[in-house]
C-alpha cells in the first residue's frame, strides 16, 4: 500500500514532531549525540529520570523517526588512510546513472552527495596516499569530469542539529 501526502500535511507532522519533544527529549537526545553507547541506566542518572522512562522515551524516539540508528565512528588515519579528498562529479550526457552506480560501488568513496548546479555530486574519498589519486579517479574518467580538493582539516565533522 502507497501513502502520498500533500505539502501541508508533511509541514504540519513536521511542525508536530518539532512540537512534541520536550525538555527530556531534547536532553536524551543531546547525551546520545555525545556518547551513542549509554545504556538506559546511565542515560537516567545524566537526565535525572528512572531507567524504564529513559527506555520508553528512546523507543518512541526511534518510532517517531527522529533517532534512525546507533553507530560506531571509525578513524581513517588509524585503519592506514592519511588523506580525505573531496571530489565534485560533472557527469557527461547520458552518464548520470551509470556514475552514480559507480560511486555506489567504489569502497573508497565514504559520503556522497546528489547534488545542484553544474556538479551532479560530490564525494569523500579516503587516500592512503596521494600517488593513488589519479589511479582512482581513471576509474570515473569515461563518465564524469572531476574536480578535487584535497582536506587539510575538517574543523566543523558531521554533527547533530540544533535541538531548539
Amino acid at each position: 500500500m502507497e501513502y502520498h501526502f500533500t505539502t501541508k500535511e508533511i509541514l504540519r507532522k513536521t511542525v508536530t514532531m518539532k512540537a512534541s519533544l520536550d525538555l527530556l527529549d531534547r536532553s536524551l537526545l543531546q547525551e546520545l549525540s555525545r556518547n551513542a553507547r549509554l545504556n538506559w541506566r546511565e542515560l537516567a542518572s545524566l537526565t535525572e529520570v528512572s531507567a524504564p522512562t529513559v527506555r520508553d522515551r528512546i523507543r518512541r524516539l526511534e518510532d517517531m523517526g527522529v533517532i534512525t540508528g546507533f553507530g560506531v565512528e571509525l578513524s581513517p588515519k588509524a585503519l592506514g588512510y592519511t588523506l580525505e579528498a573531496i571530489v565534485r562529479f560533472k557527469p557527461f550526457p547520458g552518464k548520470v546513472h551509470v556514475l552514480a552506480e559507480k560511486i555506489i560501488n567504489s569502497d573508497r568513496i565514504v559520503q556522497c552527495d546528489k547534488v545542484t548546479g553544474e556538479d551532479a555530486f560530490v564525494a569523500r574519498m579516503l587516500l592512503k596516499d596521494i600517488s593513488e589519486l589519479d589511479g582512482l579517479l581513471e576509474d570515473f574518467s569515461t563518465h564524469a569530469s572531476t574536480q578535487t580538493a584535497v582536506v587539510k582539516s575538517s574543523p566543523v565533522r558531521m554533527r547533530p542539529p540544533p535541538l531548539d
